[in-house]
């Protein structure tokens, strides 16, 4: 039998987690935008300090995200952002006003409330971004993972609606070759075209986001002159100028060849916050990035040697050919 000293406890905690999860849906539903969103200017709010905030206007890194890219026309733009938001579940659009947008998104779970806005700049041909939570979330990388899930629609749908420009040739000699594909231009292929194009431990890291393991994958110990390129889509990411001896086991490197090759994001899996690396023509993961490598960046991209191929410069391939002369 229970005691009713038990009875009154259970009842007592029951009743605070009512009232309490009562009280977070209450104060969800009753929340309004912070000050300055939804209102059209220029430029968006910087993020307020706090976590589950992220803008293309944010100095601070943990809080960045990239642009979008424009449409043929701001309108066009407008009816691409308002469609691809509109398929998340709980949106709502609130304001659209000239070049602003302003959309209100609630989860189901607790009747959580985020705003997401965006500033159309067609003098520098990009889309603003400011995505931020109101009240009662913890920081798990939410907003900055659906503005990437919001991007990803968005470029589809501009791929669908843009018609390819023609195949620039550049000739050589009596031969005529297209250019290597813009690194802007992003690569899409199902899930079938990937498994038939890699390896299954290619495909394990570059699509499914695995590791290798340590002093296992290849050209960890390279130390041969040349570039390495993407595993899926071929882009130039890092140079063998760049790539010291870590001692972690996975080739290291303190700088990319670009920026613009890879894109970072926030990855919370694992129970740790991490930056994540992945080629920006085709979203293959690559690895991580962290504050610990040496001068002149302080950074080290740790990266995973099967999601990459390597490259020998035309003076290494030059010099071993002279050599077995």
């Amino acid at each position: 039998m229970v005691s009713t000293r038990a009875k009154k406890t259970f009842i007592g905690i029951a009743s605070a987690f009512i009232v309490g999860v009562g009280g977070i849906v209450a104060m969800n539903a009753a929340s309004t935008p912070p000050a300055g969103v939804g209102l059209p200017r220029n430029p968006l709010a910087p993020c307020p300090n706090q976590p589950n905030c992220v803008s293309t206007e944010s100095a601070d890194v943990d809080h960045a995200i990239e642009p979008l890219p424009l449409a043929d026309t701001e309108q066009r733009t407008i009816e691409l952002l308002a469609s691809s938001v509109s398929e998340l579940p709980g949106s709502r659009s609130v304001l659209t006003k000239d070049n602003y947008l302003h959309f209100e998104i609630r989860s189901p779970w607790l009747r959580f409330v985020d705003d997401v806005e965006f500033l159309i700049d067609s003098e520098q041909n990009l889309v603003h971004v400011r995505s931020a939570s109101r009240v009662g979330r913890s920081d798990l990388g939410v907003n900055r993972q659906r503005v990437e899930e919001i991007r990803r629609r968005y470029e589809a749908a501009l791929r669908t609606t843009t018609k390819p420009a023609e195949e620039s040739v550049v000739t050589t000699g009596d031969t005529a070759m297209p250019d290597e594909p813009d690194e802007f231009a992003i690569i899409e292929k199902s899930d079938k075209e990937w498994r038939q194009q890699l390896t299954p431990e290619q495909y394990h890291v570059a699509r499914q986001h695995g590791t290798e393991q340590r002093y296992t994958g290849p050209n960890w110990d390279n130390k041969d002159a040349g570039t390495y390129s993407c595993i899926c889509c071929g882009l130039p990411l890092f140079s063998s100028e760049t790539k010291y001896e870590s001692g972690t086991g996975w080739p290291s490197f303190w700088d990319p060849i670009k920026e613009t090759s890879i894109e970072t994001k926030s990855d919370v899996s694992f129970f740790t916050r991490r930056t994540e690396v992945h080629c920006r023509r085709c979203k293959a993961h690559l690895g991580h990035v962290f504050e610990d490598g040496p001068d002149p960046t302080g950074l080290r991209y740790c990266m995973n040697g099967v999601a990459m191929q390597f490259e020998p410069s035309e003076k290494a391939t030059d010099g071993a050919a002279n050599t077995n002369e």
